[in-house]
């Protein structure tokens, strides 16, 4: 038996690698046509424009794994169905899930993979992908953006407004600081022409301090300096917005904490977190699907019947979790019931699947 799984593991994983580089050739082929007008109107090197696809192989192929699971499963039992292999694995006695077992554990692989891709690689280099992209071909202003007008910052007790601030030179024009007591009551407010950040302290120049009392009577002192030692920092007002991609695990947890201790709703950050984790399963959950529809009859679905039906499942499940993806980020779903709905769903066909194959 350990011949026969060493024959299947290996026919699985020549199949499985030889869809991937077939769908991530054909992706970035796309990729290329449609973006080489952009890269040779921004006037950007070819090394730039290298740079860019390689930053972006990682996120393609964390994408397209899951379909190539699907497809290298359809056509592996497919070949073995059509040279009569699956009969004669049945006439041996061979239990159908004990020979489908190996593609399981290879799935689960896929999965740890996808898991690794999107912790460790993806969050960098599809930054610096966009950082190609909207600097030196549409050439707009960095995501982190040094000068910033209008700000509005909710700190623990204190809310911040600036007028314009500068974070390079860590200068603020027209700050305004609103400090409140715990009982989220107004203290005291703070009126400044100018704020500078120095040595671990902010100062403020020609101002206003106005101290409300719990009794409603309150007093101004106007000055021409003051330092305050606060928990911010001109890098806690820097605007600098990732995509979920972007982020690993551990950011997208501390940013929905800091979303919340502000008092904003994290919602979209919440179903982004869930979606990292359920999007790690699918891997396994399209192997156990691809081995359900493959070995239901003795002749299989046949090598172009199962790519078809590889690509059409594949479009279904990412039809279905775009729409519940939508539905969780739009607070109709619950953020949980929205990234593992899908898995949950075609996670109970592909068992019913596999577990009424005729043994």
């Amino acid at each position: 038996m350990r011949i026969i799984s060493h024959y299947v593991s290996r026919e699985f994983l020549k199949m499985t690698l030889l869809c991937l580089g077939i769908f991530l050739f054909l992706f970035l082929l796309v990729e290329v046509m449609s973006k080489l007008k952009d890269f040779s109107q921004a006037g950007v090197p070819p090394s730039v424009m290298i740079r860019y696809f390689l930053y972006s192989i990682p996120l393609i192929v964390k994408q397209l794994i899951p379909v190539a699971v699907l497809m290298g499963t359809q056509l592996t039992f497919g070949f073995f169905s059509k040279n009569n292999q699956i009969i004669a694995f049945k006439s041996s006695g061979i239990n159908m899930i004990r020979l489908s077992l190996p593609v399981l554990l290879l799935s689960l692989a896929f999965s740890v993979l996808v898991m690794i891709l999107g912790e460790v690689v993806i969050p960098i280099d599809h930054s610096r992908a966009q950082e190609i992209w909207n600097i030196q071909v549409k050439k707009k202003e960095p995501r982190a953006v040094l000068l910033q007008e209008k700000i509005w910052y909710k700190g623990p007790q204190t809310i911040y407004s600036f007028h314009r601030l500068n974070i390079q030179n860590q200068t603020a024009e027209g700050a305004t600081l609103y400090f409140f007591r715990p009982d989220f009551k107004l203290s005291s407010r703070l009126d400044a022409e100018q704020a500078v950040w120095r040595d671990g302290v902010w100062v403020f120049h020609n101002g206003l301090v106005q101290t409300f009392s719990p009794d409603g009577t309150y007093r101004s002192e106007s000055f021409q300096e003051k330092s305050l030692a606060l928990p911010e920092t001109p890098e806690d007002f820097r605007y600098q917005e990732k995509t979920g991609e972007e982020m690993t695990y551990r950011e997208l947890r501390a940013t929905i904490r800091k979303i919340r201790a502000e008092g904003y709703d994290p919602t979209r950050y919440v179903v982004e977190q869930q979606i990292r984790l359920s999007f790690s399963f699918v891997c396994l959950i399209m192997g156990l699907f691809g081995i359900g529809l493959s070995l239901r009859k003795e002749k299989g679905l046949g090598v172009a019947q199962g790519i078809v039906t590889s690509l059409g499942l594949a479009f279904l499940y990412w039809i279905f979790f775009g729409f519940s993806r939508s539905l969780g980020l739009s607070g109709t779903f619950p953020p949980l019931w929205a990234a593992w709905s899908p898995n949950l769903l075609f996670l109970l066909i592909g068992g019913y699947l596999l577990l009424t194959i005729r043994q």
